[in-house]
């Protein structure tokens, strides 16, 4: 009996296996789809969705403030311009390229190892909180991911075909790439690693009987052949029109870094970390944000078990699969984070050691992880996904802003009012949320403070540094994300009233004698 029901199983494992990528990639779907719209942009967000909502030629001089490449932005603003700018529309263009870097990521550990893999790696990505939040922000690093993970499968079939139309295409995605997020520059120079590799472990040693033909075979498997140079060439002239700006960012010298804390070298086992189980949703990530909290369990046991269960991992799978493919891997993921890192710690004023920035590596650990899976029975698989289920379930939940996303649907309520924002941070959400002609900026902490050079904001900033104007203004109303029940030598809170709340939201004015 159990034998004819293990046959009918394995029968039908058969029959739909072709199918299981559509079904992993239908729940990524519904993961990366649902809840768009649940919380508020966060200030990187509401960036985004200012610099959309502009001309094209002012969008683009924003980025060039903000230090950014152009392919992201202008694309975006193509795509979400049939959804009016909406906060759905803009992180729907992340969402579908959440879900597009699912299937490239199944390719790209389908071609290096097998289906199963795939299949694996694939599934963990879909579930993986880490993935999910950035599917569901305002920002370019999924679409950066894609572009990495198609570029990264195109190579390796370059590797193992020898063919110069793999390494064309992988040039080309590359080349996006670098326009998308400058972190695939950096990226760029992983490939090379990654080939010399490639080349060193496929080395027939045997055949070499002397000194001189080894280190004649090595320097041959270091020096870049033509399809090397050739994908090189391509990913430089798709770059080239950006280049001169590039070289302007370059100078700047990581001035617009100066939020982001030094990080040590623990840090790495850190951002696997917060690959598994997230980040809170928007961190303001300063330098290395703390994972998600799993009730009951610290960091530092969660870290211990996965230092030591990915270098058990490492050496396991170096016994069992092809060397360089499994080298391969460890430079995409890990060897990307080191030369982060090392940038990190070795250049002045250059600090890029930011987990979203590191996202790229996260689908290169989730290949490692189904690489693993796919090596032991399937009842222990379902053990140890159910057993990350569960742990992704003991998530601590966070509160996020969730009140300009209703407050936006009463927008009648205040004709010819004027909106006062307290921070600059909040002043560029409320932005993007109610548009700049309404809103004066008086910082709260500090009235004298102008941020008129940030990128988001701008030189028409209308901003006051007296609470009497506020005071005197008839149509004024105070907009802020916290209770203000505290004065200060700049603010006082006498005859302040509460008139309306959206959840987080709180709206304020002085009553008039």
């Amino acid at each position: 009996m159990l034998k004819k029901i293990k046959a009918s199983l394995e029968k039908s494992h058969q029959q739909y296996q072709r199918y299981y990528i559509w079904l992993i990639l239908a729940v990524a779907v519904f993961n990366r789809f649902t809840g768009l719209v649940r919380r508020d942009f966060w200030y990187d967000e509401a960036f985004t969705g200012v610099a959309v909502k502009e001309n094209f030629n002012d969008m683009i001089i924003m980025i060039i403030n903000d230090v950014h490449p152009p392919l992201y932005y202008a694309a975006l603003k193509v795509f979400s311009s049939f959804f009016n700018y909406s906060v759905f529309g803009i992180r729907l263009f992340s969402a579908i390229f959440g879900v597009l870097a699912v299937w490239a990521l199944y390719l790209l550990a389908k071609e290096l190892f097998s289906r199963k893999v795939g299949l694996y790696a694939a599934l963990v990505a879909t579930v993986s909180p880490f993935a999910i939040q950035y599917s569901q922000e305002a920002r370019m690093y999924t679409m950066l991911v894609f572009l990495i993970l198609i570029s990264a499968y195109f190579f390796v079939k370059g590797l193992q075909t020898k063919e110069k139309k793999y390494f064309a295409f992988w040039g080309f995605f590359t080349g996006l790439s670098m326009l998308t997020h400058y972190m695939g520059i950096i990226f760029s120079s992983v490939y090379y690693v990654v080939f010399v590799a490639w080349g060193i472990f496929n080395i027939n040693w045997a055949v070499l009987d002397s000194i001189y033909k080894k280190i004649k075979v090595i320097i041959k498997n270091i020096l870049p052949t033509k399809e090397i140079l050739l994908g090189y060439v391509i990913a430089f002239l798709v770059f080239l029109p950006w280049l001169k700006m590039f070289i302007h960012h370059i100078s700047i010298k990581g001035n617009n870094l100066s939020w982001v804390k030094p990080a040590s070298f623990g840090d790495i086992v850190v951002n696997i970390q917060m690959f598994l189980f997230g980040t809170p949703l928007g961190e303001m990530s300063s330098g290395m944000p703390q994972p998600n909290e799993l009730l009951g369990i610290s960091h530092i046991s969660v870290r211990m078990a996965i230092a030591m269960l990915f270098g058990i991992g490492i050496v396991y799978l170096m016994r069992k699969e092809r060397k360089e493919k499994v080298i391969s891997l460890l430079v995409f993921s890990t060897g990307f984070m080191f030369i982060i890192y090392t940038l990190s710690a070795t250049l002045p004023d250059q600090q890029y050691f930011v987990a979203r920035y590191l996202l790229p590596a996260a689908y290169f650990i989730f290949i490692f992880i189904g690489l693993w899976l796919s090596r032991l029975h399937f009842a222990v698989v379902v053990l140890v996904f159910g057993a990350y289920l569960g742990l992704i379930s003991q998530t601590v939940p966070l509160t996020n802003s969730k009140g300009y996303n209703e407050m936006i649907l009463h927008m009648d309520k205040y004709k010819n009012k004027n909106f006062y924002i307290f921070t600059a941070f909040d002043y560029v959400i409320t932005k993007y949320y109610l548009g700049a002609e309404r809103l004066t900026l008086f910082n709260y902490d500090w009235p004298q403070y102008n941020p008129s050079y940030w990128a988001a904001i701008g030189p028409d900033l209308k901003r006051t540094e007296s609470q009497d104007d506020i005071r005197n203004d008839p149509n004024a109303l105070i907009i802020s994300n916290k209770p203000l029940t505290r004065s200060n030598q700049y603010f006082g809170t006498e005859g302040l009233v509460l008139v309306d709340q959206y959840n987080n939201i709180l709206i304020y004015k002085f009553e008039r004698n």
